[in-house]
């Protein structure tokens, strides 16, 4: 699609690129085609100029066309970025008409609030930022749902498709891009019965993934060092194990809301009410085998889903301020589904239309024959495929002629 004058222009005061700086200089065209980027990572000509000559354009400033080429480059990011995203229209959302999977998808609609973020990042001559609220800890249904509480080829797949992003970055801007991960397993563990312990085996296997395939554009971060309670590289087992509760309740005091505040938010706003639907859903299968809940009639259950799920959104919704406001150039990343107007949505193994599937957390990956990757319950298909081991430990399950037959 093509961005008119007067909507590039608008992005001006946005990132400190005022026409007025440049004298004796009338801008009669600033247009910028957001073309894809060709597979071999060719950027599109991106945007183009027409300056209409004054008396006074041969002193034009090379910080005009140096500043014009930043913008360039930020456009071209951009497009980039978004061939990762899936989003839905506000009418889906809103469940008012069904979205024809064969039809163009929705353009990324927060595209532009992001310019002026890649604009700072590349004005700098530096990496572009990404963050990533998610790889919290494994599921604490191991009996149905997940293989155990350490990550497999799940996790593996989701890391690799975030190193390609960023080197994706890289082929149009030699900085290229970083991704912060960042985990938010200890917002959550707590509430859903699941060890600390868990917790922290399962960040440093995915450390240990990250470094033994080399997935140099991504860094691992914790809640502990986002909030700058202790960095990253210093924290240990034995530090991480004691500050867990001090971590939380720092989170909360500073950033978090009442839930009568996000009661009112998941009425007015349809992202936050999506996501409550479906923290209401993923509940009642991630606690199906709770022995708290066990003879307990739905009704009773779906008033604790209700309740929990609330409690999940207050701390996920006090990391996200966190992150919004100690990182606020940061583009926001998202693996669940949302408009797009205020994150980057991507699903992290992409179904080969490009949708959604559960996260490599609460579910583990059947290979079939042809090489698709299905994200799903173990339960789903233990009994017709094989479980394939590695490092020790069961790491996906690979369909077999014998299941296709049957």
């Amino acid at each position: 699609m093509a961005v008119s004058e007067t909507m590039l222009s608008s992005q001006f005061s946005r990132i400190n690129l005022e026409p007025t700086k440049y004298p004796g200089v009338t801008v009669t065209e600033i247009s910028a085609e957001v073309d894809d980027v060709s597979p071999d990572g060719i950027p599109p000509q991106g945007i183009t100029t027409e300056v209409k000559e004054t008396s006074h354009t041969r002193s034009m400033s090379s910080q005009f066309s140096t500043d014009v080429e930043h913008i360039r480059v930020s456009f071209t990011i951009l497009n980039v970025l978004e061939k990762y995203g899936k989003h839905m229209t506000h009418k889906a959302l809103s469940n008012t008409v069904v979205v024809d999977a064969e039809s163009q998808p929705p353009a990324w609609s927060g595209k532009y609030k992001f310019l002026s973020n890649v604009h700072h990042h590349v004005r700098q001559g530096e990496p572009v930022q990404l963050t990533l609220p998610a790889f919290p800890c494994k599921s604490s249904n191991r009996a149905n749902k997940v293989l155990g509480h350490l990550p497999d080829l799940g996790e593996e797949l989701a890391l690799e498709l975030l190193q390609k992003m960023g080197t994706d970055v890289e082929k149009v801007y030699t900085p290229g891009a970083q991704v912060t991960i960042a985990t938010d397993g200890v917002l959550f563990n707590d509430i859903l019965g699941i060890t600390d312990e868990d917790c922290w085996d399962y960040g440093e296997e995915l450390k240990a993934i990250i470094a033994e395939k080399d997935l140099y554009t991504i860094r691992f971060r914790r809640c502990e060092s986002l909030l700058g309670l202790k960095s990253e590289e210093d924290t240990t087992r034995e530090t991480y194990l004691a500050n867990t509760k001090m971590c939380r309740a720092e989170l909360e005091s500073r950033f978090g809301s009442s839930e009568e505040a996000l009661t009112e938010h998941i009425k007015s706003d349809k992202d936050t009410n999506l996501t409550y639907c479906g923290m209401i859903k993923f509940l009642e299968s991630e606690m199906e085998t709770s022995p708290t809940l066990a003879g307990q009639s739905r009704a009773t259950r779906m008033k604790v889903y209700r309740k929990l799920a609330k409690r999940m959104m207050q701390r996920s919704e006090a990391f996200t301020l966190a992150i919004r406001t100690l990182y606020p150039l940061h583009i926001r990343l998202s693996m669940h589904s949302s408009s797009g107007a205020t994150k980057l949505s991507i699903p992290l193994i992409p179904t080969r239309d490009g949708n959604f599937q559960k996260s490599p957390w609460h579910s583990c990956v059947a290979v079939s024959l042809d090489g698709v990757y299905r994200c799903v319950h173990q339960d789903e298909v233990r009994d017709s495929h094989e479980l394939v081991y590695r490092y020790g430990r069961p790491y996906f399950f690979r369909e077999t002629s014998k299941a296709v037959r049957a």
